[in-house]
């Protein structure tokens, strides 16, 4: 999902929290926008994924480096910008939600 449009049933978070003893997991949540996640958060989630987030941020940055260097070969040059643009995108989010 690359629009941050999901909507999330808070109350339902708040009973399953209260009614199960495991830690509850937010899976799809690159769709959903930072205040939710934080609502999210509050209302009793405890993990968060965000694999669509970092795998677009992952690609948008090997597609860029390779099209500004139509001669490079070695991935360790796309690689690298790569994986910064994941710690990045993992860090925003992290700071957002807490």
């Amino acid at each position: 999902m690359s629009a941050r449009t999901a909507s999330l049933d808070f109350d339902l978070i708040t009973r399953l929290r209260s009614a199960v003893p495991v830690p509850l997991v937010l899976h799809g949540s690159s769709g959903v926008a930072d205040e939710d996640l934080r609502k999210a958060v509050g209302a009793g989630i405890t993990k968060i994924n965000v694999g669509t987030l970092l795998n677009a941020r992952f690609t948008a940055a090997v597609r860029a480096h390779l099209a500004s260097d139509d001669a490079v070969t070695d991935p360790r040059k796309y690689l690298t910008p790569a994986r910064a643009a994941i710690t990045e995108a993992v860090a925003a989010t992290i700071s957002a939600i807490d």
